[in-house]
């Protein structure tokens, strides 16, 4: 599939030859490589209409249901990922794993911001499937949920708190962010110990 997209590339323009190149020389075989839409239209400096004509070119011929490469534009990032046939015996037991954790992590999700994602989106499941290539498990998600939802809940980041911002390629960022926020009992107890530093205080001028 790559040789009959390299065949038709070369028929092109100079602009998309270079253009396209490039993109494929980022694959990197067995992770899912993501690039920044601003980063390509800085590198290459075409004009508004040129670069997305190039881009579609590319991202009409590539996608994921086809074997060899897939290219995707998710939220302004070009997702590249090698997709590879499978035994169909693995596939399923592999699919039905996955849809069990899918729906784990954004039950999860749900019970945690009070929102309503669902396993239907296709997107939310790209993105939770991209991390779980990368060796993140069920207690990464739940970890990274339970960090942003403490820091952004009731605040103007909560609209951030949804599957494309969680599970993009940040999230090992954050989960490996502490969690700032207080118990209630570790406050209670350091306002106590002021109370009572307090009245020692009174009771010693008052001597």
């Amino acid at each position: 599939m790559l040789i009959v997209f390299l065949n038709n590339l070369y028929k092109k323009p100079i602009e998309y030859q270079l253009f396209w190149i490039f993109v494929l020389g980022q694959i990197n075989d067995g992770q899912v490589v993501q690039i920044e839409l601003k980063q390509l239209k800085k590198r290459f400096n075409y004009n508004k209409s040129t670069f997305y004509r190039i881009l579609r070119f590319g991202l009409d011929f590539f996608n994921s249901d086809s074997n060899g490469v897939s290219i995707e534009l998710i939220q302004q990032n070009l997702i590249i990922q090698v997709v590879r046939n499978k035994k169909a015996v693995n596939n399923k037991k592999q699919s039905k794993s996955n849809i069990e954790l899918h729906k784990q992590v954004i039950e999860y999700l749900n019970d945690k911001t009070n929102k309503k994602f669902t396993i239907k989106n296709k997107q939310t499941i790209r993105f939770i499937n991209a991390r779980l290539k990368e060796g993140f498990n069920i207690d990464d998600f739940k970890k990274v949920i339970d960090v942003k939802s403490e820091k952004w809940l009731n605040s103007s980041m909560e609209d951030y708190l949804r599957p494309q911002t969680l599970f993009s390629a940040k999230m090992e960022g954050y989960l490996n962010e502490k969690n700032n926020k207080k118990k209630p009992n570790e406050r209670f107890q350091k306002t106590q110990s002021a109370v009572d530093k307090a009245k020692q205080v009174d009771w010693f001028s008052q001597g």
